[in-house]
């Protein structure tokens, strides 16, 4: 079974409130004049449809989301009238299907799918399922912060939201907190340091039909203004989209950071793109490398293999970059993944990168062979640190492809019970390349596989797909051995056993 050992979560944002003898929130008048109404209009919009070209541009793999429902969970919605939505789930859901790219929206409508196979209209196969779950809500609303009044300088307390403000003609200023974390499908556990804590405040704005706002997360800040008429129900969709990039963004270990002006490096995803460097083959990081340049533009072919080409390259990159050691190194690496450019052209590049592998395994290759090699059952192998085992002992599971492809592998103890190795909660990326030895778990994991009762044999089943392998794509026979008819769609299978004493 897999045993978390531990692991750390950004800690949270505390912000200092301002307080007033006497002073009821639900009292406070703050002057709103009447206008016509406006089409919403957000600034996260842009970085928001950008997010989906970043996975492009990084060839992350599809990514199915599904969002829980997102609501007020302060109760405040209905003491104050409405001043908050009551339910965020609609802006959550927009906001994922808004992004593309390798994203797919997954709407949670249970009701609706049985509906449809009650009547016979569908069933429940060729559903996308899901890969992560959104979960969080508002948690926190302060109304009336301050009371209105004139001639206050604001300065002192919204200073820590990386802006002053002097508000000659002092309104009322409130707070909104939203909470999110992703969790993973299959296991319904958190994805450690997978979320994100934005807080807004809203106050008086220097224009008559605008409120100004102020927003902070742990590494972000940003100011502006809304409508009045838009009110808290804009600011708390502003603080949706921030969320919901940094989510992403975090997952796919891409520089989201660089959609949102004003914001800092994200070091959960800094330190996740350091260990993955560190871990590749030197012929590997040569091959990152070559392809972060050529991404950049630089006349390089990806070829895992270090040229003049590279190499004169790599200088060039270093001089405009102020980096002393130029080469195929750890900080040359974070410095061409955090300054890609996010434009359609770097987009077509990607793409490009891929005919080019095409090209090159048609040269080599009689005619008849297709664009892009078929995947066979050899391409996978599963392997474990033992053939044997005695409870309690620790166990790790290696594998390695030919061909990139998605994996899943399950474990099936001696009575039959079947448990996913892989993906896990601590490894949700399943889309394995070749060249490279995976590990469940990785080494310096915060987790690990313990064994435990029955003894026995337990039996390993792995199975790759260049599509992906659902878990209700895996069928076993009365034995435990895959159900080769029922699993002809997926040809690329491996087994192994182990012993439990």
């Amino acid at each position: 079974m897999l045993n978390k050992k531990n692991f750390l979560l950004p800690s949270l944002f505390s912000a200092a409130l301002l307080t007033s003898c006497g002073l009821s929130p639900t009292n406070v008048d703050v002057d709103i004049n009447k206008t016509l109404p406006e089409a919403k209009a957000t600034v996260y919009s842009h970085g928001i449809r950008k997010l989906g070209m970043l996975g492009d541009i990084f060839a992350r793999a599809p990514l199915n989301v599904m969002s829980k429902q997102i609501a007020d969970n302060t109760g405040t919605s209905t003491s104050t009238g409405g001043e908050v939505p009551r339910n965020i789930t609609e802006m959550v859901n927009s906001t994922l299907n808004a992004i593309g790219g390798t994203i797919t929206y997954v709407p949670y409508d249970p009701d609706f799918i049985a509906n449809n196979m009650n009547v016979g209209y569908s069933g429940f196969e060729n559903k996308t399922i899901p890969d992560v779950i959104v979960a969080g809500g508002i948690t926190e609303f302060d109304r009336g912060l301050v009371t209105k009044g004139s001639g206050t300088n604001l300065g002192f307390d919204i200073g820590e939201y990386g802006v002053d403000v002097d508000d000659n003609n002092k309104g009322s200023l409130s707070q909104v907190t939203l909470d999110f974390n992703l969790l993973h499908f299959q296991k319904l556990a958190a994805i450690p340091r997978i979320q994100s804590i934005n807080s807004i405040k809203l106050h008086k704005s220097i224009k008559d039909d605008s409120i100004a706002f102020n927003i902070k997360g742990v590494t972000f800040g940003a100011k502006g203004d809304i409508k009045k008429i838009q009110g808290r129900h804009a600011a708390v969709r502003l603080l949706v989209q921030l969320s919901m990039i940094q989510l992403v963004g975090r997952y796919q270990k891409t520089p989201y950071w660089n959609l949102l002006p004003g914001m800092e490096r994200d070091e959960v995803v800094l330190d996740a793109i350091k260990i993955d460097f560190s871990e590749m083959t030197p012929s590997e990081q040569i091959q990152e490398i070559q392809t972060l340049l050529y991404l950049h533009n630089f006349p390089v072919d990806v070829t895992g293999q270090e040229n003049a080409s590279t190499t004169q390259a790599l200088q060039q990159f270093a001089s405009k970059n102020g980096l002393k050691s130029p080469g195929v190194n750890i900080k040359t690496y974070v410095k061409l993944f955090e300054t890609i450019p996010i434009n359609i052209e770097t987009k077509i590049r990607r793409n490009s990168l891929g005919k080019m592998a095409t090209r090159s395994v048609n040269i080599a290759a009689p005619s008849k062979t297709p664009k892009s090699p078929a995947i066979t059952k050899g391409d996978l192998k599963v392997w474990t640190n033992k053939k044997s085992y005695v409870i309690g002992e620790k166990m790790t599971v290696s594998f390695s492809v030919k061909n990139p492809m998605y994996v899943r592998i399950v474990w099936i103890n001696s009575k039959g019970e079947i448990s996913t190795l892989f993906p896990n909660p601590f490894q949700t990326d399943n889309y394995m390349r070749p060249g490279q030895t995976y590990q469940i778990p990785p080494v310096n994991a915060e987790f690990s596989v313990d064994i435990g009762a029955p003894t026995g044999v337990d039996k390993i089943r792995a199975v790759g797909n260049k599509n992906g392998v659902p878990a209700d794509a895996l069928f076993f026979t009365n034995t435990n051995d895959f159900d080769a008819e029922k699993m002809k769609d997926f040809p690329v299978r491996y087994s192994t056993e182990i012993t439990i004493k």
